[in-house]
């Protein structure tokens, strides 16, 4: 056991997290597409890379990192349905 704490006591020092948010995160979400050609005519024009010769050439998952836009009203609207729950 005393092999064992001495490994792991570096990691768990009183030293705080160094992340740090950059930016407002509030307004950016996750948008994640996936692309699916299996049997398609229509010919991909999203991905320029290496082709791998098998199926898997006429799949992708593009992953984007997207501002989106909630207007004040939707979530007021929101809110008052939660409310009608409720009571």
């Amino acid at each position: 056991a005393g092999a064992a704490a001495a490994a792991v006591t570096p990691f768990i020092g009183s030293q705080p997290a160094a992340a740090k948010v950059q930016g407002p995160t509030d307004e950016f979400a996750p948008v994640i597409t996936v692309f699916d050609h299996r049997g398609c005519s229509r010919a991909p024009k999203e991905y320029s890379g290496a082709k791998s010769r098998d199926m898997e050439d006429e799949m992708m998952v593009k992953v984007q990192s997207l501002k989106i836009s909630v207007p004040e009203s939707a979530g007021a609207a929101f809110t008052d349905e939660v409310i009608a729950l409720i009571r």
